[in-house]
């Protein structure tokens, strides 16, 4: 007879979004993860946070905006040396773009995404219905030997 309460509190939760991706940054200790969670399968909404982690000296989650489920997608961006104050990462999703800080674990928003948010690192994805995932970008292929060297310049006319 008890188990006939637990059948609704089941499916209730059975459809919910409730995961997390990782993206390593150097070091065991130094990581961002992605949280998304969808409180109740009717909604469509999904609450994102991230979380900075550089141990010991900081470890801080934070929100960004609500989503629906179809837009959980998060760029992660890091912008040239020198372009900011201090290390960061850039956070586009959607229309909005978020600066991480790598020095003290601080997420803060911007009031327009900038132009040049830096090489994307990869992304916060899902991949089938549940799951979160982080892909990152595939590198950039190098450049061939022979593509390197400059062109021989043309014979000369002969007059």
């Amino acid at each position: 007879m008890r188990a006939l309460y637990l059948l609704p509190a089941a499916l209730l939760l059975g459809g919910c979004l409730n995961d997390t991706a990782s993206l390593r940054l150097g070091a065991n200790d130094h990581a961002l993860t992605l949280q998304a969670r969808q409180p109740y399968f009717w909604s469509q909404a999904v609450e994102l946070e991230a979380v900075m982690s550089r141990q010991p000296d900081c470890h801080r989650r934070s929100r960004l905006d609500k989503v629906t489920l179809s837009e959980v997608t998060v760029d992660v961006f890091r912008p040239e040396a020198g372009e900011y104050a201090e290390p960061i990462l850039i956070l586009r999703q959607g229309a909005n773009a978020y600066a991480v800080s790598t020095a003290n674990c601080e997420l803060q928003k911007f009031k327009a995404p900038p132009a040049k948010p830096g090489t994307r690192l990869g992304t916060f994805q899902r991949e089938g219905e549940k799951k979160l995932k982080y892909v990152a970008a595939p590198l950039a292929p190098a450049a061939p030997a022979s593509a390197a060297t400059p062109a021989s310049p043309p014979p000369a006319a002969s007059q």
